[in-house]
């Protein structure tokens, strides 16, 4: 398979070279605001409660780069480790051209595919965010993104580019209610709503994609801490996490 890292390797050491702001195609953005933003959509009134944020607050982005590449890299399969660094910079820029926290990018995809690349779902998902090909079709052309066929859905950094796409419309469409847009990237959005109004709203993919969203942070602060905890000492809960939680 044919990775498109030329066009993303770069982004990583890019983003080292800055403080808490970074350019984004001609834009300074402020990627922890953003970062600690979304956080803070996605868990409302409980994000002060939650370990995570403890010294999540405080971590660099510098720390969001190691830690996204790390994690990458330990969860890709021993065939596409040596892609980790663009499947990483994958995540990175999307989440920052969405304004995304790039640690939920990954719970996602956790969740759908276990960063398997080569996933095949039982409905014709494919890849690491579990995408459909005329999904993928339909977002492309909404959001001007190039799109061959459902074969380029196996190469990560677009499934990647489309599944980002994909979140950030339904964000949109449902308010920026992180509850509402992770089930309707689940069940779809004309679904999700015919759901609601039998008062059946889904609620179990939701949760096990935030319990690996939180298990994944606390790996985050664990590796910002200054004693520099072991990445094995907790992957083994996020793995386990990924095996427990419902579907």
């Amino acid at each position: 398979m044919e990775y498109t890292v030329a066009l993303w390797v770069g982004f990583g050491s890019m983003l080292l070279g800055y403080g808490s702001a970074f350019a984004y195609q001609g834009t300074e953005l402020d990627f922890s605001k953003m970062r600690i933003e979304h956080a803070k959509e996605l868990l409302g009134s409980s994000y002060q409660k939650k370990a995570m944020t403890a010294n999540a607050d405080a971590l660099k982005d510098q720390e969001v780069v190691s830690f996204v590449k790390e994690t990458t890299k330990m969860f890709l399969g021993k065939k596409d480790k040596s892609h980790a660094e663009a499947v990483a910079s994958a995540l990175m820029e999307e989440a920052a051209h969405y304004g995304l926290d790039p640690v939920f990018l990954m719970a996602v995809i956790l969740n759908e595919s276990s960063f398997n690349p080569k996933q095949i779902g039982t409905s014709g998902e494919i890849g690491l965010m579990q995408v459909l090909p005329e999904t993928a079709k339909w977002i492309c052309a909404k959001n001007h993104i190039p799109y061959t066929n459902a074969k380029s859905l196996f190469d990560p950094v677009v499934n990647i580019r489309i599944g980002a796409a994909l979140l950030d419309q339904l964000r949109k469409q449902f308010d920026s209610e992180g509850r509402r847009y992770l089930s309707a990237y689940n069940v779809g959005a004309k679904k999700l709503k015919m759901l609601e109004s039998s008062h059946m709203a889904p609620k179990a993919y939701v949760r096990a994609v935030m319990k690996r969203y939180l298990a994944l942070y606390k790996g985050f602060v664990a590796q910002g801490d200054s004693k520099m905890r072991s990445l094995v000492a907790w992957s083994s809960t996020v793995k386990s996490t990924v095996k427990s939680a419902p579907q």
